[in-house]
């Protein structure tokens, strides 16, 4: 199974159960950005990071390689949507006032992608890029997720996906960086069923179903309702971001 189905596959599934961004991201980039009028984010998927962005600029293009991802995306005024790949598009030089990838830069072919970014965005423009680490629930339930899921998938992620686990780390951005971001995390409250929803839009889970041929999902919900509680209870869940942040010259 390629990167691009395992995001095609059940695709309406990721606008649903994928959690949101906090607001607080999308105020800084306006913040440290000199113009609203034009930003792009790539790799929109079903998007949530545009509606963020949307918040605060003028118009969006977001643009992802699926088409099933776009046909299941978040409508919004602002926001235009299309099909295309991160490394080539149609936009005129010196565009955007700002880029954003959210989740999704792993999967890129980064030298070519930043250079379609050098050539669309502005001077003074910039390109944000961010992932969010491994959720923290309670150390009970964190030790079944890891020996009962994280384990048996841990074969089956895309090399890109050791680049998120890494925090994007390892990343060279194009432009002068940025250092002084502010810490953000995700804070979600969900019940167990939304869980494990959320954890069935993985790539990896996804492979592993397709080649094992069981869900290892099952086996983690039998592990976990005993210690869950009540079915529809929801337990708070925090997800770091790592966001890291150039401006072009």
């Amino acid at each position: 199974m390629t990167n691009a189905q395992t995001f095609s596959q059940s695709s309406d599934q990721y606008a649903k159960h994928r959690p949101q961004y906090p607001a607080e991201l999308f105020a800084y980039l306006s913040e440290i950005c000199k113009e609203h009028y034009l930003a792009w984010d790539c790799a929109t998927g079903n998007g949530q990071a545009a509606v963020g962005v949307a918040r605060h600029f003028l118009r969006v293009e977001a643009t992802d390689i699926s088409q099933e991802q776009i046909a299941n995306a978040i409508q919004h005024p602002n926001i235009k949507y299309s099909v295309s790949p991160a490394e080539e598009t149609s936009f005129e030089n010196e565009s955007f006032d700002l880029v954003t990838v959210a989740v999704a830069i792993h999967w890129f072919e980064q030298e070519k992608f930043f250079q379609e970014v050098n050539r669309v965005l502005k001077p003074q423009g910039i390109l944000a890029v961010w992932t969010y680490g491994l959720f923290e629930i309670e150390p009970d339930v964190d030790k079944i997720i890891f020996e009962e899921l994280l384990k048996p998938i841990d074969p089956f992620w895309a090399e890109g996906n050791r680049q998120v686990m890494n925090g994007y780390r390892d990343l060279s951005m194009p432009f002068a960086e940025i250092k002084d971001v502010p810490k953000l995390k995700m804070k979600i409250e969900w019940t167990l069923n939304q869980l494990l929803a959320y954890l069935g839009t993985w790539s990896a889970v996804k492979r592993y179903i397709t080649e094992v041929g069981n869900d290892p999902l099952a086996n983690l919900e039998s592990k976990l309702k005993p210690m869950w509680g009540e079915v529809d209870k929801a337990k708070k869940i925090d997800m770091p971001i790592f966001l890291r942040v150039s401006r072009k010259p």
